[in-house]
């Protein structure tokens, strides 16, 4: 009896240290589910366009620097005539301003000069009268001629009020000259400003018009062709989708029981589900900000709905990977950690009663 009850005994110890054995290692590592995903790359344009000749088909793997589509922009032709004619209607329009201007500095000038001329002659008449008279006067002896009287005689006064009235005149005129000389000046300035802007405007147009090939940003896949030749597309829509060959990104959800054992820059294990041997290691790089749906594909029990977090893995692109294909994801403690559980078959038992896409739960 006691032999028996030492037996019991020692079985019952070593079910417990193969336990707790077991437990050590199913606390060291994190296990969840995810799916490879390529880098996708929506090429679009900022202005409508129509599709004049298509060089590539759906699936078609391409170089950096192929020729994809040959374009025209719809409206860039337009945009840049109306350009160009906003240019030839601004020079015009400043040419009939500078002419109007100009003559009507030359009427002014020419008024101004009439003036002064009608006023001239007036004075050299006058002139001309009082030298006649200093004459006929001279010849009479009898006569006292008074020099000091020339500066207060009539005709002297007259042609003092004739040079006052002309300065009386002129100066409208000569403010009105000014005036338009400034207008002329500022005439000129406008225009520059208008002209340098629909120039810019020409010259990006100009630009924009040799935009007439869509040239492959990198080596990878063609994903979806979303236009085709002949047709009009409208500006930001997408014209091709284009993926990397290889994946770069993998998308996984983390049970919302582990959520805290998961952080930005851990470092994980990714194999494939179907071929073990296929292994490289990925860096968290982003983590989403609340709690989803796992999708069916990467639950444990597809038929039982789950919850948890996403989390996206950084993985090198020299990897084995097919796009969407799925992964497992182990998130590992380094410190002493064995290369693999001693006993795999109580491991095992034991994650089948974890909740639905929980592996392995962990304590780090």
């Amino acid at each position: 009896m006691k032999k028996i009850n030492l037996l019991y005994i020692g079985l019952l110890g070593v079910g417990l240290m193969i336990f707790y054995i077991n437990r050590s290692y199913v606390q060291q590592s994190t296990t969840f589910y995810g799916f490879a995903e390529n880098k996708e790359t929506e090429i679009n344009l900022d202005h409508s366009v129509f599709i004049e000749k298509v060089h590539i088909k759906d699936g078609q793997f391409v170089s950096k620097g192929d020729l994809l589509l040959d374009v025209q922009f719809s409206n860039i032709d337009f945009k840049l005539n109306d350009v160009t004619n906003d240019l030839e209607q601004l020079d015009l329009k400043s040419k009939e301003k500078r002419k109007e201007i100009l003559n009507k500095i030359k009427r002014l000038e020419a008024e101004k000069t009439a003036k002064i001329e009608e006023t001239k002659t007036k004075i050299e008449t006058i002139k001309a009268e009082v030298e006649f008279s200093k004459s006929l006067i001279k010849d009479l002896k009898s006569i006292e001629v008074d020099n000091n009287s020339n500066s207060s005689s009539p005709l002297n006064i007259e042609i003092e009020t004739l040079q006052s009235n002309l300065n009386t005149d002129l100066k409208p005129l000569n403010l009105e000259l000014q005036q338009l000389s400034i207008e002329l000046r500022e005439v000129s300035n406008s225009n520059k400003i208008q002209k340098k802007k629909l120039e810019y405007e020409k010259e990006y147009f100009q630009k924009e018009e040799k935009k007439l090939q869509i040239l492959a940003p990198s080596d990878g896949l063609i994903g979806n062709l979303r236009c085709k030749e002949g047709e009009h597309i409208s500006s930001f829509n997408t014209l091709i989708s284009f993926y990397q060959q290889n994946p770069t990104i993998v998308k996984g959800f983390v049970h919302e029981n582990l959520i805290l054992h998961v952080q930005v820059g851990d470092t994980l294990e990714v194999t494939s589900s179907l071929h073990p041997a296929h292994t490289v290691m990925g860096t968290v790089s982003g983590l989403g900000f609340r709690i989803v749906e796992i999708p069916e594909r990467l639950r444990k029990r597809p038929e039982i709905k789950t919850y948890g977090r996403e989390v996206l893995i950084q993985i090198p692109p020299d990897n084995p990977f097919l796009q969407k294909e799925k992964v497992v994801l182990n998130l590992l403690n380094l410190d002493d950690l064995p290369a693999k559980p001693l006993f795999p078959f109580l491991n095992d038992q034991h994650s089948s009663n974890l909740p639905i896409n929980q592996a392995i739960n962990s304590n780090r």
